[in-house]
């Protein structure tokens, strides 16, 4: 995240959750998907704070980019990861509609929300951590989405890129309202205030949307150390030239680094089968 975020400076800590641990069948598997994640704490950031969950058995991608003083913002978002990954895997089932599904994200991004003001309270040195937190669930046919802050979702389909998130920030706001374009608010110092965040208010309004996916689809999962870095033109050239998921993700991460790498930059890139591997 800027360096002018809602609570404090942010960085990055990755996160994996590697089994279902819970009875429920899962709503999708990815397991025929090329799905890979990547990291790193970036030249400027004495610690990493980003947590990321790529869950092929149940279909879930995550990214949550933190924010405290000292690790509390590593602490942020690993507990906004496990609570909601804890929360999703308990309640997705195997034959829920997308819509139910986006409401199962909205109560897991609420339950990590509560669990993150909880700690807090428990441990004086964690007071006002915080974190951003996207979440996609990907079942048979459609993807339901939900976040709150400034961490995004990315479609590439047919060499066209569509952001499926808006962020959670002043300077989204200023875009909105038009006080500036995309340029002008990338280059505002107040770019990275958020406006929705865990861990800062007791309930914590979730945007929450759904998207039906097609064999061929990319989908890139990202922390703003990505983005502010990374223009989307750029992003739609890397997603669309890459060959596998895993040489995807490092040249995202590697683009955000040679551009300056000011903050942590966390990627979760999923690539669909292709309409011929169906």
């Amino acid at each position: 995240m800027g360096a002018n975020a809602l609570l404090a400076d942010t960085g990055a800590t990755s996160r994996l959750i590697a089994e279902l641990g819970r009875t429920n069948s899962p709503v999708t598997s990815l397991l025929a998907w090329d799905c890979a994640s990547a990291t790193d704490v970036g030249h400027e950031r004495a610690h990493n704070e980003d947590s990321i969950c790529l869950n092929l058995l149940a279909g879930i991608l995550m990214v949550a980019d933190g924010m405290g003083g000292y690790n509390a913002g590593e602490v942020a978002s690993r507990i906004a990861i496990d609570h909601a990954g804890d929360h999703l895997l308990a309640e997705l089932r195997g034959q829920q509609s997308a819509a139910e599904v986006g409401r199962v994200i909205a109560q897991a991004i609420s339950v990590a929300n509560t669990a993150i003001l909880a700690a807090a309270a428990r441990r004086p040195e964690c007071l006002g951590m915080g974190t951003t937190l996207v979440a996609a669930v990907f079942g048979a046919t459609h993807v339901a989405i939900g976040h709150a802050g400034d961490s995004r979702v990315y479609l590439l389909r047919n060499n066209h890129l569509s952001r499926l998130t808006r962020d959670h920030s002043v300077g989204q706001a200023m875009i909105d309202s038009g006080t500036l374009d995309e340029q002008g608010a990338r280059l505002s110092s107040l770019r990275g205030v958020l406006t929705r965040a865990l861990g800062v208010e007791p309930v914590v309004d979730a945007d929450i949307s759904e998207l039906a996916w097609m064999p061929g689809d990319r989908f890139l999962v990202c922390s703003d150390g990505l983005t502010d870095m990374v223009d989307d033109n750029t992003l739609q050239t890397l997603l669309a030239a890459g060959d596998n998921a895993q040489a995807c993700a490092q040249q995202l991460v590697q683009e955000a680094l040679d551009a300056g790498g000011y903050d942590n930059v966390s990627v979760v890139v999923a690539f669909s089968p292709s309409p011929d591997n169906r």
